[in-house]
């Protein structure tokens, strides 16, 4: 079986979704061959990845990333070149509606993955509950053509089915973790010595891209709760984003480290002592699943999917609403050296549970249940 996946995002961006496609990929079984169908600046054509190169055009409401217009037809001839027996589209941008019209036009079934609430963050980064509302249904018209609709979490099922999406098509997708690359074992005394942080003095990390929909502007409050509570710290940002220089100023004592690769990310994860998420938009949160596979207790959200990926009260704590003092109680908390060390050692229990050959089971049995299934040809 020969599954063409849509994404908007070439491999090299590093995100959830990037990690995501890497894992499916490598975990392919036997009897299905995936292979990876984006665009870039820069075209690319391995057996399993296939860039066309395109123009780039920046996204509303955030410049600094890029999509790509797409050339239609190459696609739909590659796919029929390939002997494409299942789409899998994964992102509701051009290269979505690319793997729709291919879909239809070379009658094959159509599966979709969601990754991003797009909805929410149009509604934060513009600003307007209007254009909120507009991609809402932009995505239920995407995700409606699809046969199965994979969600990463129960609470983006919910959200699915509020937009009208059919309870029977939707199924849950958890994500998983590279356990051998997220390890304590990676762990840099050097670039805790760089950092200037020690057990009295512990880092407190976010990994992730430095924006508003990710909840960042807490980070500034906080850390005025954590100093008002005498606890010293260092806050580590590993990312870049359109709010690095308000964080830079806000937060003149943090580590920014700006773009990183996976192996470095990985290195940054067992180095810190703590990882903090209070993002309310993400539908899953691969972070914070490499932060406890890396050994590292968590501090996250009570809203989205993040708190559907650690243990409350084991591997870390799940914070109620956006008040900074609950965040620097919670933090301060799991911290203490006899409960940071029982809660650093469960969440890397945690993370080897989630093994990605573990968690890719119900997106490969969808292939299978659904590529002898031919679609008609539309008109």
């Amino acid at each position: 079986m020969r599954v063409a996946v849509f994404t908007d995002n070439d491999f090299d961006k590093v995100n959830g979704v990037t990690t995501t496609l890497t894992a499916v990929l490598r975990h392919s079984p036997d009897d299905i061959k995936t292979r990876i169908y984006t665009a870039a600046a820069l075209g690319s054509d391995q057996p399993d990845y296939l860039a066309l190169r395109s123009f780039g055009v920046g996204i509303p409401f955030y410049r600094e990333m890029k999509m790509y217009v797409p050339h239609w037809r190459q696609y739909l001839d590659r796919v029929r070149r390939d002997r494409v027996d299942l789409i899998h589209l994964t992102t509701p941008g051009p290269l979505g509606l690319v793997a729709l019209w291919v879909a239809s036009q070379a009658s094959l079934p159509l599966v979709g993955s969601f990754h991003t609430d797009l909805s929410a963050y149009t509604r934060l980064l513009s600003g307007s509950d209007r254009l909120g509302a507009l991609m809402r249904e932009y995505m239920r018209w995407m995700y409606g053509r699809c046969r199965r609709v994979l969600v990463p979490s129960e609470s983006t099922r919910q959200l699915m089915e509020a937009a009208k999406c059919p309870a029977d098509r939707i199924r849950i997708w958890s994500r998983g973790v590279d356990t051998e690359l997220f390890t304590p074992e990676r762990r840099s005394q050097a670039l805790r010595d760089e950092w200037g942080v020690s057990e009295t003095r512990p880092a407190l990390l976010y990994v992730g891209r430095l924006s508003r929909e990710k909840g960042l502007a807490l980070l500034p409050a906080l850390q005025s709760a954590l100093r008002a509570r005498s606890f010293d710290h260092r806050l580590i940002l590993a990312g870049d984003g359109p709010m690095r220089r308000q964080l830079a100023d806000e937060c003149p004592d943090a580590v920014i480290t700006g773009p990183l690769g996976r192996e470095d990310v990985a290195r940054v994860f067992a180095s810190a002592d703590l990882f903090v998420f209070p993002s309310e938009t993400d539908t899953a949160g691969n972070v914070v699943l490499e932060a406890q596979a890396s050994g590292l207790p968590v501090v996250v959200s009570a809203a989205g999917g993040p708190m559907e990926q650690m243990r409350p009260g084991s591997t870390g704590t799940v914070c109620s609403g956006r008040d900074p003092e609950t965040w620097a109680a919670a933090i301060a908390a799991l911290s203490h050296l006899p409960v940071h060390a029982e809660a650093s050692r469960a969440a890397r229990a945690y993370g080897q549970s989630r093994r990605w050959d573990i968690a890719l089971a119900p997106l490969f049995d969808s292939y299978r249940e659904f590529a002898d299934r031919r679609a008609p040809r539309a008109a």
